[in-house]
């Protein structure tokens, strides 16, 4: 389930549409990766920005990559796993995001990338759930995890799976550490707020490396080899 993501929005508009403060340390990320220090907003720091890794510190990182169990929490699984349902109660997050990919399979081995945004171009709000430990120097690290929930009628036909995006008035009840892991849950859905636009773009998604303002751009679809191809 590769699921990327973008924040590029100005810290300006983002401090006007979450209310926090932005510190200098944003910088936009086009192409999100896990193992990325990223932004997020957390209930013990609700008025600023926090840096956490997404799934594990980089310095964990075996060849064989990173657990997609340690990058997506289903949001089916939530209530059913302890260690998931202890961070639901006492550890929430928001991941800041403008956009997110997915890959819409076309054959065995191809595949091709969409970007997916709300059509007012606005920044927004994806659940999530965060956690520390502590690394072999005695350094507390923080990471996170992307919630998930089946598609949506603007995703389902590219991919099965989306990240799990909050109606905006529910981010501060989200976050609100009064609110049971129970009662949270019902937040947690397929987005049918607004309605998405996608579109195709820049098959280079898939490397960690390329994390630039082309990945905005709707460019002819290509699968991941570069070839293009018919579908759209």
């Amino acid at each position: 389930m590769p699921i990327n993501y973008s924040i590029s929005t100005s810290a300006d508009a983002l401090e006007e549409f979450f209310n926090i403060e932005v510190s200098g340390k944003y910088i936009p990320v086009f192409n999100c990766h896990p193992t990325q220090l990223l932004p997020v907003i957390t209930s013990e720091n609700p008025e600023g920005l926090s840096f956490f890794y997404w799934g594990i510190n980089p310095g964990f990182v075996k060849s064989k990559g990173v657990s997609q169990k340690l990058l997506f929490a289903p949001s089916e699984e939530l209530l059913l796993k302890a260690s998931l349902k202890k961070n639901l109660k006492n550890n929430r997050c928001v991941i800041l995001a403008d956009g997110f990919y997915a890959w819409k399979t076309l054959s065995k081995k191809g595949r091709v990338p969409y970007r997916f945004h709300m059509n007012d171009n606005m920044p927004f709000a994806i659940a999530g759930l965060w956690d520390e430990f502590d690394n072999e120097e005695g350094e507390t690290i923080h990471t996170f995890t992307m919630i998930t929930t089946p598609a949506s009628k603007d995703v389902s036909d590219i991919a099965d799976r989306m990240p799990a995006i909050l109606n905006e008035d529910l981010i501060i009840e989200w976050l609100n550490d009064s609110n049971s892991e129970e009662s949270v849950i019902s937040f947690i859905k397929p987005y049918e707020e607004k309605p998405m636009d996608r579109y195709t773009v820049n098959p280079r998604l898939d490397d960690p490396e390329f994390n630039h303002p082309d990945l905005l751009i709707k460019v002819p679809a290509a699968d991941q080899f570069g070839n293009f191809t018919l579908f759209n």
